[in-house]
């Protein structure tokens, strides 16, 4: 059994993985909130030049696919070892996937062999404030400059979450992000326990070693995953939303009132 909270945390995901790209990589929440992923990436010309990118939490390995698809070379990694299985079943067999926690990033050559860090969809809301600013520090350590961090976050607030715990009457949970204490995120009836970060502690803890180079809302109208089952019947509303995310979306103050923000920094 788990004996701390990343050990649950890699359990819980275990227990959640064979219905992860169901309920969410290929839900129709999930699929416009990865596109607003990658048109950020299109706006700063990433995908332009081949590059070495390392992935931390990968989950089944989409991106991981569609990186190397885009001419990428791509090591993948996760700390459950149930969705490393499913990523080499169902993912292209030339991508380097293997599990790997936080703590042995910057013990991996092949890490410091590439030239980005990427971690999509809230895989650094695993650990905590304490936790970030350490692992930060530590790939400062090893990234070479002009090397890019490129991570998806869930901040602190989130205006469509406000809106639908205000409009379901559950008062208590309309700010309850903005707090330093594991909140408990459900995944297809798991629990994880889930740590919020803010564009604005990023730039903190990112300052002495990076230049950030963009941040930027990933869904601000767009709602989150768990209200995918109240969308499938409004489908037309959906539509609705991400039009408006698509119009509004690029103010870089609706990051911290976000589904999540991208943030994306070099190394100086």
């Amino acid at each position: 059994m788990p004996k701390n909270h990343r050990d649950t945390t890699s359990y819980n995901f275990d227990v959640a993985a064979t219905q992860y790209d169901e309920v969410f990589t290929h839900s129709n929440i999930g699929v416009l909130q990865r596109y607003r992923v990658y048109h950020w990436l299109e706006t700063i010309d990433f995908f332009s030049l081949p590059k070495k990118i390392f992935e931390i939490n990968c989950g089944t390995g989409y991106d991981a696919e569609q990186f190397h698809n885009r001419g990428h070379g791509v090591v993948a990694t996760d700390g459950s070892a149930e969705m490393i299985k499913l990523a080499k079943a169902k993912r292209n067999p030339k991508v380097d996937f293997f599990q790997l926690q936080f703590s042995d990033v910057t013990t991996q050559q092949k890490f410091e062999n590439s030239q980005v860090l990427f971690s999509n969809f809230g895989g650094l809301n695993c650990i905590d404030s304490k936790e970030l600013k350490i692992f930060a520090q530590d790939i400062a350590k090893k990234q070479s400059v002009g090397d890019l961090l490129i991570w998806v976050i869930m901040p602190k607030k989130s205006l469509m979450e406000s809106i639908y715990f205000l409009l379901t009457f559950q008062f208590s949970k309309v700010f309850r992000r903005n707090t330093s204490k594991p909140t408990p995120v459900n995944l297809h009836d798991t629990a994880i326990p889930t740590f919020y970060h803010s564009p604005k502690e990023l730039k903190r803890i990112l300052k002495k070693d990076y230049i950030i180079e963009l941040i930027k809302p990933v869904a601000l109208f767009l709602p989150p995953s768990y209200m995918e089952d109240f969308f499938k019947q409004k489908k037309s509303m959906l539509r609705f939303l991400n039009t408006l995310e698509s119009i509004f979306g690029n103010i870089s103050a609706g990051a911290a009132w976000s589904d999540h923000f991208i943030l994306i920094a070099k190394k100086q």
